[in-house]
């Protein structure tokens, strides 16, 4: 027993409407230009859209880990995932608030599927970038001062 991902991604915000089934996403995520870490995401989402790849009800859990740009892997959600047998799809919506982004360069989430047994069934990587750009200060700098009106 299977599932695959039709459908995977990173963003700002995501919803299903619960009367059509319509995933919606908003601010895909693909690269974050910073000037400085460690900074908090307010909001993080991981959006999916599943399908079964055999006809009877699916139980099992869904586990979600980060891979940061040092190698290092830390899981950050897990739940009981059942998809009835009468069900062949299912969209999925995570929710991160005050997500920690502590350095720069690539980042993973890795999204995978175990049966009940234990098995993995099913996996999504979810890969973004945090790159550094210089902070350009906001306003007139002090020797350019607007002329005086007269």
């Amino acid at each position: 027993m299977g599932l695959k991902a039709n459908f995977s991604s990173i963003s700002f915000g995501a919803s299903v409407d619960q009367q059509t089934g319509s995933l919606s996403v908003f601010e895909i995520i693909e690269e974050l230009r910073v000037p400085q870490v460690p900074f908090n995401l307010q909001s993080l989402v991981i959006a999916v859209a599943m399908e079964k790849t055999q006809p009877e009800e699916f139980q099992g859990k869904v586990m979600i880990h980060v891979l940061t740009p040092d190698g290092r892997q830390q899981m950050v959600g897990n739940g009981e995932v059942r998809i009835p047998t009468e069900q062949k799809r299912m969209k999925a919506v995570f929710r991160f608030g005050g997500f920690p982004v502590t350095q720069f360069g690539q980042h993973r989430f890795v999204l995978s599927w175990i049966d009940k047994a234990g098995a993995k069934v099913g996996e999504v990587l979810l890969d973004f970038d945090v790159t550094q750009v210089t902070q350009v200060a906001s306003g007139v700098a002090p020797n350019e001062k607007p002329p005086l009106a007269h």
